[in-house]
């Protein structure tokens, strides 16, 4: 868990904010309305950045999904005493960055890995591919869109489908795992781009996408995999929370102190 707290850095007003954790918002109603309006700015402007607002030094997060922000909530403990936090395993890895791992020696033995004859494990990887200038996913070029689309009309390709019901198949750990079924239509080849190569349509079963057509290539990774693919690069730390902190600080000063002086009869 990722979480965020902000203390005044004026010791006499941190000390004087501290001690009001235990009372009531109807002793303190000024002090109790600018913490709130506080904790709104701090998760709002958290949001943004994990919806890909710009930070300082022109930093930003490259293609936010939802699920970050969504994950960002404010915990309620007394009127003068809250958190804002974020859960989503991601953040952990924005906020603090990764090492480089090798995917071949994780992915083909994990929960949704599946196992050949000869007991070797690997794991099929969906890739979703966007249309020019898509945010969400890596947008293919403009030109070789259209070329895409130029040979799946000459081909007349058929849209692959998710079929009702699943299937049951031992991952590399002996378990049973509930696999999706689908019906497979064509693929576009021959584009000269080994990432784009075997594209399919996928037509969206469910979801805000419903019945809206993706494109997706699907990949391998094994054990055996050449030794110079699958490996993730190290990602640096974004210190986003830090971001936040820095982006609000004063603001939230001037609230709390306000609501203070209002409270106290201070001009």
């Amino acid at each position: 868990m990722i979480q965020i707290t902000l203390t005044p850095e004026d010791s006499a007003l941190a000390e004087l904010v501290g001690s009001l954790e235990f009372m009531s918002a109807k002793v303190m109603p000024h002090t109790y309305q600018a913490f709130k309006r506080a904790v709104r700015l701090v998760e709002h402007t958290w949001k943004c950045y994990a919806m890909g607002a710009e930070m300082s030094g022109g930093m930003k997060l490259k293609r936010p999904t939802g699920g970050y922000a969504r994950s960002i909530k404010t915990m309620f403990y007394s009127p003068f005493n809250y958190e804002v936090i974020s859960t989503a395993k991601v953040a952990k890895y924005l906020e603090e960055g990764t090492r480089e791992h090798d995917m071949k020696k994780t992915h083909p033995f994990g929960k949704r890995s599946r196992v050949t004859a000869k007991g070797q494990g690997y794991l099929i990887i969906p890739f979703r591919h966007g249309t020019p200038g898509a945010i969400y996913y890596p947008p293919v070029p403009e030109q070789l869109y259209q070329r895409i689309k130029e040979i799946a009309r000459r081909a007349d390709i058929r849209l692959s489908t998710r079929a009702q019901g699943k299937k049951y198949t031992p991952n590399y750990r002996g378990e049973m795992i509930p696999r999706a079924k689908y019906n497979r239509g064509g693929s576009v080849t021959g584009l000269g781009d080994e990432n784009l190569d075997g594209l399919i349509f996928m037509k969206i079963p469910t979801g805000k996408e419903k019945g809206r057509t993706a494109m997706m290539t699907f990949r391998v990774i094994s054990e055996n995999s050449p030794t110079f693919k699958w490996i993730r690069k190290a990602m640096p730390a974004m210190n986003i929370t830090k971001h936040v902190v820095e982006n609000t600080q004063d603001a939230i000063k001037d609230l709390i102190t306000m609501g203070l002086k209002k409270d106290l009869g201070i001009t």
